[in-house]
């Protein structure tokens, strides 16, 4: 029961201070037999007194109020008129601005009079609240049997609490909204997570560490819920629990052979049309436009996961990074089917009725925002690459390898976090097939391979110190401020690398073989398999 709730219960009780404490939760009746009884307070007790203990100085009420509320007592009840006869101003500002209660009785009182029949109360409203608590508990614990949908708990929560509630499952990328106030589905649809978990009332729904999704709650303008709002919505919580895991387990399944007919298409491992529609139509899939391929490309993830002994958080990280990728991808295309690679999500999205290019300008838009939105949300950065549409679903695995190629090529070419489409990279294209010919790799080798030897046999920096400085358009101060080297070091750093290159990289010709070798290393991979045998 709450103070207000007491204070109805006694007619003749009157409020002396702390009128905006009213709301605080009474669970039992203490009297005050020593100035330091706060020392055994264990929370919501409602104290009474004579003031016997007071009477030769009234104001040593002041410090116990400020000592009672420290220790959260619910309210101090005191017999104004028997020993002590008035209660001092003093006094009374402190209880106001506490918002802790002063309540006056009178003084015909005797203390049995309000105990047993306050202790009544609260039995009562406990075993009322059990029963409240049993029933609702009853009531989600059907449902699940009955196998019920989230949308069929949180209609049951909307009618327990009467409340516009919402829950924000993060697993699905779904909003289950229940009300009638327009502010609060608008904010639910466009406002951020942590903006909304800020604004409303918000109960996590997790088990462990993993956060399944929030229950949102109006305020209604007040900053707490009830006790049996918050029962309700523990139950509800739970039985949520439950369905996430079971929606889940029948996700992976499900996933499992959509993954194995989306990794035959671009594997091209399907030889037929028919072969790819019937297997489609397994999973309620029908694609007359063509697909497009789009790839999620997480930077640097396969270096941090070799580095990190513990790798759970990277893990949740690039799970988190995905279902980013996928809720965006679901919004904005109807069609858009998708499986997941190593560090990278693949998408397969079916043009609408629209010509191909428009098509293509608005999924490299809807990349861009994806690709924003992670660098906002992660401490990973993405580089996406877009194929060319794919008229027949079976060669759909011609839009992958472009794909694949975009994002190589772009790294390469613009570096990381960026948006590549394959048809749009040019003379780029032309150099990456080089790359991979054994030619290239000769020509490479015979200007950089003694100073890739030379980095190794003496754990030099001279191939990054190089491509810093070619980064910086061969300018020596501009690579020392960004490597934090003094300049002196950078010069003689350069000295070495031309004597060990054997090349005159002062001069223009010198210069575009080197810049010539490190886009063929990059495109051919043969610089991250230094890097390696370098750690």
């Amino acid at each position: 029961m709450k103070v207000k709730n007491l204070m109805e219960q006694f007619q003749d009780f009157k409020v002396l201070a702390g009128a905006g404490g009213l709301d605080r939760n009474v669970s039992t009746v203490s009297v005050m037999d020593a100035p330091d009884i706060y020392n055994w307070m264990k929370g919501g007790e409602f104290l009474i007194t004579t003031g016997y203990i007071m009477r030769d100085n009234p104001l040593e009420l002041r410090d116990l109020v400020i000592k009672l509320n420290e220790h959260g007592a619910a309210s101090l009840g005191i017999k104004v008129g028997r020993f002590i006869e008035e209660l001092p101003k003093e006094v009374k500002e402190v209880g106001d601005g506490l918002n802790f209660p002063i309540i006056y009785i009178p003084k015909w009182y005797a203390f049995t009079d309000i105990i047993n029949p306050v202790l009544s109360s609260i039995v009562n409203s406990q075993a009322k609240k059990l029963m409240m608590s049993e029933n609702i508990h009853k009531s989600f614990t059907q449902m699940v049997i009955q196998g019920k949908s989230t949308s069929d708990i949180m209609d049951t929560l909307y009618k327990i609490l009467d409340k516009d509630i919402a829950f924000i499952d993060l697993i699905f990328n779904r909003n289950y909204i229940r009300g009638n106030s327009h502010e609060f589905k608008e904010d639910i649809y466009n406002m951020g997570l942590k903006d909304n978990l800020d604004k409303y009332y918000s109960y996590p729904v997790q088990i462990g560490s993993s956060i399944y999704g929030y229950i949102v709650v109006e305020k209604n303008g007040k900053d707490i819920l009830s006790d049996l709002d918050n029962i309700s919505i523990e139950h509800a919580s739970t039985v949520l629990k439950l369905n996430i895991q079971k929606e889940i387990s029948n996700h992976q399944i499900e996933q499992k052979y959509r993954d194995e007919f989306i990794q035959d298409l671009i594997l091209n491992n399907i030889k037929t049309v028919e072969e790819a529609n019937n297997r489609a139509a397994l999973y309620g899939w029908k694609i007359e436009n063509g697909l497009i391929c789009l790839i999620v490309d997480i930077d640097n993830f396969k270096e941090k996961f070799i580095s990190l002994k513990n790798t759970q958080e990277l893990e949740e990280e690039k799970n988190k990074i995905f279902r980013l990728a996928n809720g965006k991808m679901k919004r904005n295309f109807k069609q858009c089917f998708y499986t997941v690679y190593s560090d990278n999500i693949v998408f397969l999205v079916e043009p609408n009725k629209k010509s191909i290019d428009d098509f293509i300008k608005n999924l490299k838009n809807v990349a861009e925002e994806l690709r924003k939105e992670i660098k906002e949300n992660s401490s990973f950065t993405v580089s996406i690459g877009i194929g060319t549409y794919q008229e027949s679903i079976i060669d759909v695995y011609i839009s992958f390898v472009e794909a694949q190629k975009a994002v190589r090529i772009g790294r390469t070419v613009y570096e990381r976090d960026n948006t590549h489409i394959y048809s749009d990279l040019g003379v780029y294209k032309m150099l990456y097939n080089l790359s991979l010919e054994d030619d290239a790799n000769k020509f490479c080798g015979k200007y950089l391979q003694n100073l890739i030897d030379y980095d190794i046999e003496n754990n030099s920096e001279y191939i990054k110190t190089l491509r810093s400085i070619v980064k910086n358009d061969w300018n020596l101060k501009q690579t020392s401020e960004e490597m934090f080297i003094h300049y002196n070091t950078i010069k003689y750093r350069f000295s070495k690398i031309c004597e060990i290159v054997n090349l005159d990289l002062n001069s223009r010709e010198g210069k575009f073989k080197i810049e010539f070798c490190l886009k063929l290393m990059d495109m051919s991979n043969q610089y991250s398999l230094y890097m390696k045998t370098k750690v």
